[in-house]
This record gives structure tokens, sequence and C-alpha cells, in this order.
């Protein structure tokens, strides 16, 4: 028991000698998330054009593929169009309402509000990944 309550106390001095989170750590953070996003950006768009492509060209995809139900690739084309949008959308808004000036703002207002903006980029982040990756594979199998 003794040794329970000194790791807890060991815990406890080391949680408070842990400097207090500076905001330009965080707002470094949330750049870096935002430049994998911008990474990643030029495939998503990519993807949205050879959609596209194909969209305005569905007889040369039933002629490559005799097969295939244009109706419903067509349906599947419009999904995966409107997804890659959405993500691309929700990286827009998000640049557009990003604030990196911090002026009238104290040092925790700015950590916080900066933490906020890190989990908002993070998910866009998780989103821009999962529809690149579907949308990758979907294009893969028409052999775009």
């Amino acid at each position: 028991m003794k040794f329970y309550f000194s790791m807890l106390a060991i815990a406890i001095t080391a949680f408070s000698c842990t400097p207090a989170s500076n905001y330009k750590t965080e707002r470094d953070e949330v750049m870096k998330f935002h430049d994998t996003v911008m990474e990643d950006h030029g495939i998503l768009v990519g993807n949205e054009m050879k959609i596209d492509t194909l969209l305005k060209d569905l007889p040369a995809l039933k002629k490559k593929f005799p097969q295939l139900d244009t109706l419903q690739e067509k349906k599947l084309l419009i999904t995966t169009a409107e997804r890659l949008k959405k993500a691309e959308d929700l990286m827009n808004n998000w640049m557009h309402q990003f604030e990196p000036d911090i002026t009238g703002k104290s040092d925790e207002e700015a950590v916080t509000y900066f933490k906020k903006e890190r989990v908002k980029i993070a998910a866009i982040d998780s989103l821009y990944r999962v529809e690149i990756k579907s949308s990758t594979a979907y294009l893969t199998k028409l052999g775009k």
C-alpha cells in the first residue's frame, strides 16, 4: 500500500512540474495537421476530377466494362464525388474560420482555442484519409 502512495506522490510531483501548455506549441500542432491535410488535398481533388471525367463519359466506361450496370455505376460515382466534395468543403470552411492571430486573447484562451482547432483539423484529416482510401480503391477497380 505504501508503494502505491509513493507512486501516486511521484506522479503528482511529475505532473505538477510539467510546464503549462504554450499557445505557440498548440498552434504549431494545428499547423502540422493543416499541412498534412493540404498534402492529401491534391490527391482528393485528383480523385474528384477522375470521377467527374468518368461521369461525363459513361459510354466509354460501358465499352471498357460491358457487364457494367451504368445506371448503378453512375449512382456510385455521384455518391463518391459528393463525399469527396463534402470533405473538401469541411477543410475549406475550417481554413476560412481558423484564426491564428491571438490578439486580445490570454495565453490560456489561446491554448484552449488551438486545442479545439486541433481536434477539428484532426477530424478532417481522418475524414480525408478515409475518403481518399475509399475513392482510390473505387477508381482502381475502374482502371483509373
